[in-house]
């Protein structure tokens, strides 16, 4: 998959309580909302800012989002476009803007994931049909007397007009004259319905009024993209927030030609899968099968390189591993596979021709409303959440502390590698990152091999001169102590002293889990229970390395390495410093050792 950039719009209905700190203010939300579904740019529409609003979002979550407005001349209480940049998902640091109409367009121009200018036009029309149609002339008109102006490849908000019956309930037409008017616009530039291209017979709706209100709905927010970027989108979804307001967000993804593709990224063991009880019991049966495998090896006279302590462990780690992978799709916070069954029903209604259409709006309505409630409530538990660690992290010097208060960027995406440079000088690249990572270690080996292989006997040599200088020798005791095979005080000393919230290596197990095992381990045997001894086991494999040597295939030494931009060209591998990731049980074995040392 190509790397792109979530663009949403969302009609906020005002910012709720003026003072941003209140809990009724919906920035908060807003934030969540885009943090959550990890949305790289907002179209806000009716955000009601003003510049003292504005200045005080910006102490708030300045460091994390960009936020641009445009207001209505009269007052700050109605209208007004926003358009929101999240900073860990794009680049603001050339971010320019444009006032079309006062609170009503704001045109912002960018760049796109592939560095390439991106321009985004948010709306928020008129509702009265005559100043809808003069809305869209007006944007024209805009556009007309500024020729070297770019015209933006993406459209969206709230249009309060729908240009087919299709996408009403029940189904009307729209006034003639604003349809055309935006029809005018949208030719002159070059721009497409995504949404609709994508399903041209489905319907679904963005807006919907309450049961007393009578229930009608319409699809009033739409995002539009030029003709020829249409092929570099996907992903075109609506969807009900928990911001409270009568309009869903809509939204879809963009790439570019450029772009690099990109994989899934590494998997990492979730934490809250520690409490899952079915893995629980796997991990705890396992566990107990493998102790009984280790602890019968003691009784063989000969080792057997097929089945031994690294095997047994390669094998658990697999096992595990793979039941955690499985669980996490099945896993999910019982309120989101609630949301998703719902959202499941709504369609299903949408799309029922044999229902009349105050059956349809009737049945949508109350499962929107579901929708909404739970979806408000999902965001109130995940806010009361964050406040809590807040409060107990935010002022203590710790991953946490870092992470809340150091600027906020895009991840830095290696877009493409010199593949080679012809005799001619011109350069051919590679973006595909999984050729880009044979590169990377294509280049890495040959540092490696490429240096000048010393003859065993000079090498020999040079060592024992070396020894010979060094003053301070070891004592025949500390030579036993250091002969001697690793304890499990060893073991138990060093994960204690391995940090939580490390990343993890190829196996995506943390030290966290390592360190909850052992802690069931303690409580089971107070309990006097059978056990699984994490550490006993651990120390059993370490041992066995230490005895026979590592066997190659079992991965237990294998990192993952990850490039960072020093300077220059970054097109040049040669340009980036690799750290690599080990696997936390490889760590742990290595700080056994360290501190024993």
């Amino acid at each position: 998959m190509k790397a792109a950039v979530r663009i949403a719009a969302l009609n906020i209905r005002g910012q709720g309580n003026t003072d941003v700190n209140h809990t009724d203010n919906k920035w908060y939300e807003l934030w969540q909302l885009m943090r959550e579904q990890k949305v790289g740019v907002m179209i806000v529409g009716e955000a009601h800012l003003d510049d003292e609003r504005k200045a005080a979002i910006d102490q708030l979550f300045g460091r994390v989002l960009r936020t641009d407005f445009t207001k209505h001349p009269m007052t700050a209480n109605a209208k007004g476009v926003a358009i929101v940049l999240n900073k860990n998902m794009v680049m603001t640091g050339t971010v320019t803007t444009k006032e079309i109409i006062p609170g009503r367009a704001l045109l912002t121009e960018m760049l796109n994931v592939d560095g390439s200018p991106l321009t985004i036009l948010g709306i928020y029309a008129p509702n009265a049909p005559v100043e809808n149609a003069a809305f869209w002339i007006k944007i024209k008109e805009y556009f007309e007397n500024r020729p070297t102006l770019n015209k933006p490849d993406v459209m969206g908000g709230d249009f309060n007009i729908v240009e087919d019956p299709i996408d009403r309930l029940p189904p009307r037409e729209d006034n003639a004259a604003a349809v055309d008017a935006l029809d005018d616009l949208k030719t002159y530039l070059g721009l497409v319905d995504g949404w609709r291209k994508t399903f041209p017979t489905t319907c679904a709706y963005t807006y919907h009024q309450s049961e007393a209100q009578g229930g009608a709905q319409s699809r009033l927010d739409r995002l539009l993209v030029k003709r020829g970027i249409f092929e570099h989108t996907f992903e075109w979804e609506m969807q009900t927030v928990g911001i409270p307001t009568d309009h869903r967000m809509v939204s879809m993804k963009l790439t570019t030609e450029d772009a690099p593709t990109v994989g899934r990224g590494r998997w990492v063991w979730p934490a809250h899968l520690m409490r899952d009880s079915v893995l629980t019991k796997y991990i705890h049966e396992k566990g107990l099968e493998l102790q009984a495998n280790i602890d019968e090896l003691k009784d063989h006279e000969v080792r057997d390189p097929e089945h031994n302590a690294q095997i047994l462990w390669m094998n658990f780690k697999k096992d595990i591993g793979d039941k955690a992978r499985e669980r996490a799709k099945i896993v999910v916070p019982k309120i989101k596979s609630e949301i998703a069954a719902l959202e499941v029903k709504l369609k299903l209604v949408e799309a029922d021709k044999e229902l009349t259409i105050e059956e349809r709006k009737l049945s949508s309505v109350l499962l929107l409303q579901k929708i909404e409630e739970l979806e408000k409530k999902r965001h109130k538990d995940a806010r009361a959440t964050a406040r809590i660690r807040n409060r107990l992290e935010g002022e203590v010097i710790g991953p946490y502390w870092t992470q809340i208060n150091k600027p906020s960027k895009p991840r830095e995406v290696i877009h493409r590698l010199i593949r080679v440079t012809k005799d001619d000088g011109t350069i051919e690249y590679e973006k595909n990152s999984r050729n880009m990572a044979t590169l990377a270690r294509n280049y890495h080996k040959k540092l490696q091999s490429d240096r000048n292989d010393t003859p065993p006997e000079v090498r020999e040599e040079k060592i024992t001169k070396v020894l010979e200088r060094t003053a301070t020798k070891v004592t025949d005791e500390q030579h036993k102590m250091l002969k001697a095979k690793l304890t499990i005080e060893d073991v138990r000393l060093a994960l204690r002293k391995s940090a939580n919230g490390k990343a993890p290596g190829l196996d995506g197990i943390t030290y966290e889990v390592w360190k909850i095992l052992d802690a069931r381990y303690q409580t089971a045997i107070s309990l006097e229970k059978p056990a699984f001894n994490i550490l006993s086991v651990m120390l059993a494999v370490y041992n066995d390395i230490e005895t026979h040597g590592m066997i190659y295939g079992t991965g237990f030494s294998k990192s993952w390495m990850c490039p960072l931009y020093k300077k220059n060209d970054r097109a040049d591998i040669a340009n980036y410093r690799p750290i690599s990731l080990l696997n936390t049980d490889y760590k742990v074995f290595t700080k056994a050792l360290t501190i024993k040392l």
